[in-house]
């Protein structure tokens, strides 16, 4: 749930309607982001980003279920999406090399402009179309 609590199905209610409304406009491209919770069949995750999954849905149930149901709708959708998978967001412009990977988070932090970055070039890109990257600083 965020501050301040939002609806604990926003993240599926929320995307639902989006493949809805893409589905009837004929658009193809999705991107979204999530935190690095979510899990795939690809995932190879570390023990750090293990335990980070697991405090989340020790400490945040619903959520964290829902962000998992989202990705399924995602999975089962004929959309071109890339769920973006995130680490601690640091709010600043700086500029760094990103860390990509399908199967684990090997950084603890994205900088705001790195993610901005990569989500734009995303629309031109098509090699994580229908994944679910992590992204870091590198």
């Amino acid at each position: 749930m965020g501050q301040p609590a939002s609806e604990k199905t926003i993240f599926t209610q929320s995307t639902s309607n989006i493949l809805t409304a893409m589905k009837a406009l004929d658009l193809k491209r999705y991107i979204v982001i999530t935190g690095i919770n979510v899990d795939t069949t690809y995932d190879q995750k570390d023990a750090k980003t293990q335990f980070a999954t697991k405090w989340m849905y020790d400490n945040y149930p619903v959520s964290t279920a829902d962000r998992q149901k989202e990705y399924e709708l995602l999975v089962e959708s004929d959309l071109d999406w890339t769920l973006i998978r995130l680490p601690l967001i640091m709010q600043t412009d700086e500029q760094t090399v990103i860390g990509t990977s399908s199967v684990n988070c090997d950084g603890d932090q994205i900088n705001a402009s790195n993610l901005a970055r990569f989500i734009i070039e995303q629309f031109g890109e098509k090699a994580f179309v229908k994944q679910a990257p992590f992204i870091w600083n590198s």
